[in-house]
């Protein structure tokens, strides 16, 4: 099971190796409850599980306790039933969302940032999030199926695939909260009696961020090391953008911080983040290998690349809406890194083709 893929946040990619048997929080023999009860982690430092809507995991939202009142790491997807269990949440902890002083989110996505600005309206807290994730938020105020198609006739997709992933999309605006305070990269988070260090950590979204707790050594790692999946990738949208190697560099960015447990936004909290992050780079550096071998003689479009083997947990032809698009976006990934390592060539134009280097 892949993490809400119906929606396209996560990949829902699964690597062959096992949790950690020393995983601690929200896990049964290993693997992740249906959603856990509020726990407590370390001194001043809790976790909340928020639903998500119309999947069976959830988002952990960790509240740092303060003199001034509480600070969430992500708030989760803006649903009535993500309110009432935070609300829930935060009341077995002996706060309430009234109490709420600020949210840092780690980056613009639903299930992270959604109800963000329900919890502002409700307490006055400020709202954090690194800048280059606001263009984000913007992204996600257009029509949804709308940029599915416009992604599907850029990665080649046939006609009768197009009309069959956008049927049952909407295509009204979503309207988010912009944020109030900019979290840049190695600033301390405004949380009163804590070191909390900002590490931007590109790549899952262009302006995911990492929070480092000097004092307990926790590392709030969002979507950017998850103990059982790997994150989904988005599209290059520049010339420049390079999402896959931003991940890979990010990942370098936090794996020697001398971590005493890795606080992630899905599944559980676990340890061992050198090896954690191995296993990722690993996983991502098959599936470039894979991408390539799929660039054959003759160029080839993003949707014939991602219909490949690219280690996914569903075959493409499975896939629909915003799960589609993860896969085409991933794929598009991989051969965008693979154009600035020289193996291969992209070809312009409204539908992208690629090639090795010589072929033309």
């Amino acid at each position: 099971m892949g993490l809400i893929q119906d929606r396209g946040i996560e990949s829902g990619s699964r690597l062959d190796a096992t949790p950690s048997p020393r995983a601690a929080g929200g896990t049964v023999g290993g693997r992740p409850r249906e959603r856990p009860s509020a726990e407590k982690v370390r001194p001043g430092v809790w976790s909340v599980p928020v639903p998500l809507p119309g999947a069976p995991g959830y988002v952990l939202v960790y509240v740092l306790e303060s003199d001034r009142g509480p600070y969430l790491v992500d708030a989760g997807w803006d649903t009535p039933e993500a309110l009432v269990a935070l609300e829930a949440g935060l009341a077995e902890i002996g706060t309430a969302v009234g109490e709420v002083q600020g949210v840092l989110a780690t980056h613009a996505h639903l299930d992270h940032f959604g109800i963000a600005g329900r919890v502002r309206a409700l307490s006055g807290a400020w709202v954090g999030l690194h800048p280059a994730d606001v263009p984000v938020l913007r992204h996600f105020a257009s029509d949804p199926a709308g940029r599915v198609e416009r992604l599907m006739r850029r990665a080649g997709a046939p006609e009768d695939a197009i009309a069959g992933a956008v049927d049952n999309l909407g295509r009204a605006p979503l309207d988010l909260p912009m944020p109030d305070v900019e979290l840049r990269d190695g600033a301390w988070a405004p949380v009163p009696g804590r070191r909390l260090r900002t590490i931007w950590t590109p790549g899952h979204s262009p302006g995911h961020l990492c929070f480092w707790e000097e004092g307990q050594r926790l590392l709030f790692s969002g979507d950017h090391v998850l103990p059982r999946i790997v994150a989904g990738l988005p599209e290059p949208s520049t010339p420049e953008h390079d999402p896959l190697g931003d991940c890979l560099d990010s990942l370098d960015k936090v794996r020697d911080l001398p971590a005493e447990e890795i606080l992630a936004a899905h599944e559980h909290r676990f340890t061992g983040l050198p090896g954690r992050v191995a296993e990722i780079k690993e996983f991502h550096e098959d599936r470039i290998a894979r991408a390539l071998a799929a660039v054959g003689t003759e160029s080839v479009t993003a949707w014939e690349v991602a219909a490949g083997d690219l280690r996914r947990s569903r075959p493409l032809a499975d896939l629909r809406g915003f799960a589609l698009s993860v896969a085409l976006s991933e794929a598009m990934a991989c051969l965008k890194l693979l154009a600035r390592r020289g193996l291969v060539v992209e070809h312009g134009g409204a539908t992208e083709r690629w090639s090795r280097p010589g072929l033309g």
